[in-house]
């Protein structure tokens, strides 16, 4: 019986770990693998490079203490079983073309965000398919991925404002005294002669048309109408704005977690930035679990990660409160 036990265990150790890379929306890489190990020192060959610090080991549910050296992952099981082992990918950008290689020959699912555009195309590709609107390659590496993060375009909308010209009316009639009139000032002109003198006298006179009263009632009575209908318009429409803006907002601070709350706080704390390594141990959060809450609050627009050498710098932008 325990020869059979000791077999099925072989036969489980040796089958080849199940390896899937995810790119998310804002571009990070997560390497997630399954595997059986056994009881004892193990060695597993990581299928693309990590980023050290983000990477957690766990076997049955209980948390192992990894040893990373030269593309190999070591850590001491103290029972044979599953183990699952997660990081961030190490990744190049240079021009907004960001880029990482798998490595080993097993076979590995790529998972790609819609988000996310695919500037290579893998060689050795073994299935391809769409799950959820998301692209799901398995290929056999060695492979260089490369890829772009489709940013939003922004609308800019003008307003313009048509102004109208005033042309002023001038009624002109003439007499046998060659009398102009010209509203809203009136120029007359008399002109007397005989044979051997000329007389022109010219007289200038104010005074209100009935037609110039009739027409400002009118344009008066047209800019009260159109200012009831832009407030009829108006005042609907900024309470409704009020309303969405408000629910948006309600709706952000309803999606934050402990975790995000107690990240913000901190940084609060800590006078509105905090290295992310110093945050990570003082909130004793793993470090994947703690990146994941990093991007979301920045995706939200309550902080923003600023990269000092090799650390990052968690800056906040707005309050939650």
């Amino acid at each position: 019986m325990r020869i059979y036990l000791v077999l099925a265990l072989l036969l489980l150790v040796s089958q080849p770990p199940a390896i899937l890379l995810s790119i998310d929306p804002s571009g990070v890489v997560e390497a997630e693998i399954k595997l059986m190990v056994s009881e004892g020192l193990n060695e597993v060959k990581l299928p693309a490079e990590p980023i050290p610090e983000t990477i957690e080991v766990q076997v049955d549910d209980k948390t192992l203490i990894p040893i990373y050296d030269n593309g190999s992952l070591y850590f001491f099981s103290p029972t044979s079983g599953e183990a699952e082992i997660t990081y961030l990918v190490n990744i190049t950008a240079e021009d907004s073309i960001f880029s990482f290689e798998i490595l080993g020959e097993n076979l590995t699912s790529l998972k790609i965000s819609p988000q996310i555009i695919l500037l290579s195309a893998p060689e050795k590709v073994e299935r391809l398919e769409y799950v959820d609107d998301e692209l799901l390659i398995e290929l056999y590496g060695p492979e260089e991925i490369e890829y772009a993060v489709r940013r939003p375009s922004t609308l800019i909308q003008e307003k313009t404002t048509k102004t109208e010209p005033t042309i002023p009316e001038t009624a002109t009639s003439a007499s046998v005294e060659e009398k102009t009139t010209t509203t809203p000032h009136e120029l007359t002109t008399r002109t007397t002669g005989s044979v051997e003198s000329a007389t022109t006298t010219t007289e200038l006179a104010t005074r209100t048309s009935p037609i110039t009263t009739i027409r400002e009632q009118a344009e008066a009575a047209a800019n009260y109408y159109w200012i009831m209908v832009a407030a009829m318009v108006i005042v609907p429409a900024a309470a409704l704005l009020a309303f969405f803006f408000s629910r948006r907002r309600g709706e952000e601070h309803r999606a934050l977690s402990s975790v995000d709350r107690m990240i913000l706080e901190r940084i609060m704390e800590a006078g509105g930035s905090i290295l992310q390594g110093e945050l990570q141990s003082e909130l004793m959060i793993p470090k994947t679990t703690l990146w994941r809450h990093v991007k979301k609050l920045e995706k939200l627009g309550y902080i923003q990660i600023v990269k000092e050498g090799p650390f990052n710098r968690l800056i906040l932008v707005r309050g939650f409160r």
